[in-house]
């Protein structure tokens, strides 16, 4: 007969990270999209319009709600963050490459974003946090 061992702690560590990397892309994108639209509202020029701050607010909520729900150990949540951070990386590696290739090679913040959403990808692929959200 097939012994089950418990998650401990260390098993946890992978899809703990993804979480909380999770948490803090989705409230930094929810805080950056209300406040553009409240500086934009009163009066204040900024590059982000209405509809990217919309946007960026509503892709917060939605890492947001991957986060949390990877983090009360639920699979959607793992299959919702592992989305959202393989489409971000995907599309900001898409445009890091062309606007390499127009406008030279160097780092900047686009190079952090995509970094940061290939981490997330990375914690929520393995197998620890994959084990970690199935022996709920």
């Amino acid at each position: 007969m097939e012994q089950v061992r418990s998650e401990g702690p260390s098993r946890a560590v992978t899809a703990l990270i993804a979480g909380w990397l999770g948490v803090l892309v989705g409230v930094a994108g929810i805080v950056v999209g209300v406040a553009t639209a409240v500086l934009r509202t009163l009066g204040r020029q900024i590059d982000l319009d209405y509809v990217g701050a919309g946007i960026v607010g509503g892709l917060g909520v939605v890492y947001l709600l991957g986060a949390v729900l990877l983090l009360r150990r639920r699979m959607l949540g793992r299959r919702v963050l592992l989305t959202m951070a393989a489409v971000m990386a995907g599309a900001t590696g898409l445009v890091v490459v062309l606007n390499g290739a127009s406008h030279g090679w160097r780092f900047g913040p686009l190079d952090c974003w995509l970094g940061l959403n290939v981490v997330i990808l990375a914690f929520s692929v393995i197998e620890p946090t994959r084990r970690w959200t199935a022996t709920r």
